[in-house]
Parts: structure tokens; sequence; C-alpha cells
């Protein structure tokens, strides 16, 4: 079993390309400030920008491990920030803004950062509700009294944690035709509004853009602006964050990179989306740099005053108490066994991973503009683990009987019911996927992952926990956390 993205892409993809390279020509460049180096050659940008010349082993390291997947083919292009300690180690590009005209990356290149939205749309939420606008414990009906909650109450709290229950819009095959076309807010507001819910309001956590779509509008009711308005005027330009924006499919966004998606034959200009779709789940644009910057005061204590940022990076919890890995818009779940504040996006031909490790204060920062493997999360993992070192604890032996474990487990999860067979190998628990979203998964396709013990009745697989509760000859219940995700299964 493959356990999911902690942030998979937002939108499928679609047709048609949106090119921007003309404004990047000018952006070839190296930045002439005190610390650049790099160059241009065969793969566009091999690391151009700023660089420590005190770290400079560290900077070369950096520059081979984002350039690797570059000439190998499998991206295009990316950037990456890294700061630790409050002091920059690089702000650097790679690669390619745009194959067909061969611009090279700039350091201070723009992306389409997807579900790294999500923390600015809870961190104005949290700024409203200080000035006494909005009150996240408070029924979402108070602001949205026409959205239908089908016998639910959901605090505005509960949409941000993803423990709502609401049917995702990215996950409704109706919802498509609306990805590239622009329809009145009202229309997918309906769809959203019927679609039944996937579970009682705080049973189970589900990663779920529509939440953060009504999170939005919220946010917009309560404080007499737009979104776009608000995200840029009160944290864009407060913090100085001059390259960060509200993206769009039409403006000619200055020095924003070209998206491109993986076909069959390598890659492929990026699938079309309208961006009054994503909205406050995943429409911003940003730098790294800037992304860098937001980090810093974020967590720097710049942003929110002390009780806000508690309940900003404090996880959710269930009705019957459990706490989950994922707060307001940030996962809590440790990386590379450094605890960790972070979160990744993904859009047509982008992905994302935003990252603040809070004993190391190191802010690492990864975009790429290309929406396939390796993912920015593989290339944030080696930086870190070349800044501070992979913490990540020794694995345990498991000293009971593996068997009581065995068994095929389901309950809700993105897009619909998932179910998961446990088996014993040899001396191991193994986990299979044999269905998601609805959908059972053909043998050919099942892929089983070895379980290591994390202690009590807990195994794990990467970033998945399983802990397995209660029966005689078997387990009765799985608890399957994959931190976008929480889901109280029950053995068939």
């Amino acid at each position: 079993m493959q356990p999911p993205k902690p942030f998979p892409t937002i939108l499928p993809t679609q047709h048609l390309a949106v090119l921007a390279a003309a404004a990047l020509l000018a952006l070839g460049g190296c930045d002439t400030q005190g610390g650049a180096t790099g160059s241009s050659g065969e793969f566009g940008a091999e690391g151009v920008g700023f660089a420590d010349p005190d770290r400079a082993d560290i900077v070369a390291a950096i520059d081979e491990i984002v350039m690797t997947p570059i000439r190998d083919g499998l991206i295009a292009g990316a950037s990456v920030a890294v700061v630790h300690g409050g002091e920059p180690i690089a702000y650097r590009g790679y690669g390619w803004a745009n194959l067909q005209l061969g611009v090279p990356t700039h350091e201070d290149a723009i992306y389409e950062i997807g579900s790294v939205t999500k923390q600015f749309t809870s961190v104005g939420l949290l700024q409203a509700q200080a000035e006494g606008l909005v009150d996240l414990d408070a029924d979402m009906s108070t602001y949205l009294p026409d959205f239908p909650t089908q016998g639910n109450r959901i605090t505005v709290r509960e949409l941000l944690d993803h423990t709502s229950g609401i049917r995702g819009y990215t996950e409704m095959a109706a919802a498509r035709p609306y990805f590239v076309r622009r329809v009145p807010r009202d229309t997918l507001l309906a769809l959203i509004g019927n679609h039944p819910f996937d579970f009682p309001t705080g049973e189970h956590e589900i990663y779920n853009n529509s939440a953060y779509y009504l999170a939005g509008m919220i946010l917009e009711e309560v404080t007499g602006t737009t979104y776009e308005d608000y995200v840029e005027q009160r944290i864009f330009a407060a913090l100085g964050m001059e390259r960060s924006r509200y993206c769009s499919e039409t403006e000619i966004q200055e020095g924003k990179v070209d998206g491109y998606d993986v076909g069959e034959s390598g890659l492929a200009n990026k699938g079309f989306i309208v961006h009054s779709i994503p909205f406050a789940a995943g429409s911003l644009c940003s730098s790294a740099r800037d992304l860098a910057t937001w980090l810093g005061a974020l967590h720097g204590g710049e942003v929110l005053d002390d009780d806000a940022y508690a309940q900003l990076t404090e996880p959710g919890d269930l009705n019957d108490g459990t706490k989950t890995r994922y707060a307001l818009g940030l996962a809590t779940s440790d990386f590379l066994g450094h605890r960790a504040l972070h979160h990744g996006g993904g859009i047509n031909g982008f992905l994302t991973e935003s990252l603040y490790l809070v004993d190391e204060d190191l802010a690492v920062v990864v975009l790429v503009n290309t929406a396939g493997p390796p993912g920015p999360t593989e290339l944030a993992e080696q930086i870190v683990e070349l800044v501070v070192g992979d913490a990540t604890p020794a694995p345990m032996a498991f000293e009971g009987d593996p068997s009581w474990f065995e068994g095929t487990y389901s309950g809700p999860a993105r897009g619909g019911q998932a179910a998961i067979r446990i088996a014993v190998d040899g001396d191991v628990l193994t986990a299979t996927a044999v269905m998601m979203g609805d959908q059972d998964i053909p043998d050919d396709r099942q892929e089983a992952d070895t379980l290591d013990f994390r202690g009590g009745m807990t195994f794990g697989s990467g970033g998945a926990r399983l802990t397995f509760e209660g029966g005689d000859a078997n387990a009765a219940t799985l608890r399957w956390d994959v931190v976008s995700g929480y889901t109280v299964m029950s053995r068939r």
C-alpha cells in the first residue's frame, strides 16, 4: 500500500497550455547582489542566484540534488530557498522556466504553489478572529447561512482542519468541466452542497478542498474585501513579499514560469485551469525567496499573536478526542525525525514543498514547475538531511503474534471508501490498498508495503501510521493516519 501523498495535486490535468515566457527573457541572468553565483548551460540554470560563500560546499551539494532530475529530463526546472537560523544559505534557480523558448530559471521565479495557499487562508481567518470579525468555533452557518450542512454542525475550525465531512469538489467528476471555464460561484457551491457528506462531522479527517473554498468565502464575508485583495494587501504587501500574488490564467505576470505535466513521451505543457476554482484552497503564486520570508515571519512571531499562532499549529481532533497530525493549513508531522510544520502543494504543472523545522530554525522551500516525480518533498528531504541530518528513529522489533492484525479494513477516504488488506509475510506485516475512492484496485496494480513497528499497537510505512485496536482472534479496528487523513476503519 502506497499511502497517499500528504497534499496531492489539487486538480486533474486538462488541456491547453498557458505561456508567460516573454517576461522571463529579462530574468535569465544572475542576480548581482553579493554572494550571487551560478551559470546557465545545456540544462538551463545550473544553480543561479544567491549562495552563502561560507557554505559553498553545502550549496554545491544542493545544486547537485536539484540538477540531477533536471539532467535526467524528469522535471523542467525548480527554485530553492534554504534559511538556517535566520541566515540564508541559498536562493537558487535551476533548469528551465520555459522549455519552448529555452529560458533559464531565475532565482526569484514565480510559481503556482497550490495547496500551500491553505495556510494563508487560515492565517487570514485567525487575523480576522483577533479583530473580532469571526469566531473559528462558531457554526459556519453563522457566516454562510445558505450552505446546506445536511444536519451537521460544522465550525469554521472544522473546515480548516479537514474534519467537516464535506466531499471535496476536486474528487467530484461532475465538477471537472468547471475547472476549464468560469462559472458563477453558486454553480460550484450547489454541486458541493448537494453531494452527500463523506462522514458525520468530526468522525474522521479527510483532506478537503471544498472546505477551504468555503473558508475563503467566510474570510470575504467577514472582512468585506475579496480574498485576492486581502491576501495581497494584508499579508504579501505587509511582509514585503513582492513576488507573491493571486494567480491568473489570463494576466501577464512578470517573472512567472511555465508549468509542465508528465506525458507518455516525457514532459508536456500543463493542463489548463481557471483560477477562480482553486480559490482559497490553491490559487496563490509565489517565489521560493518570498515563501522563505513568509516562513521566517510566520514562525518568528511577526504575523500572528501568540494565541493565534498556537491555534494555527494545534492539531485538530476527532469527536472521540483523538488528535490528528493536521492543524489549520499546516501538517505537524515529523520530517526525517525533526519536529516540523510543513505543507505541500500541487496544481496543474506545479508542485511545492514548504517546511519549517522548529528546533533547528530551518526553512526549506522547493518549487518545481513539473507535476511528476521526483516531487519537491523528495528533494527537500535530501536538503534537510544535508543541512541538519536524518533523525529518523531506528526500527523497533515486534515481539508479539503478527497474525492478530491480519484482515481487511475499510472506511472513508479521499474520494470515497477505501479498504486496506493487512497480511503477514514471513515475520513482518504488510499493508496493501485494495480499494480507493470507491473503486476496487485490480490485483495486478496492488502493491504491498512492509510495515515497521512503531511501539504499542502502531506500525508505519513512511509517513503513514497504522494503529490497531480491539478484537479477540483479530483486531477489530484500524486507525489509518496519513497526516492528510485520519480514518477509523472497521475490520470487514
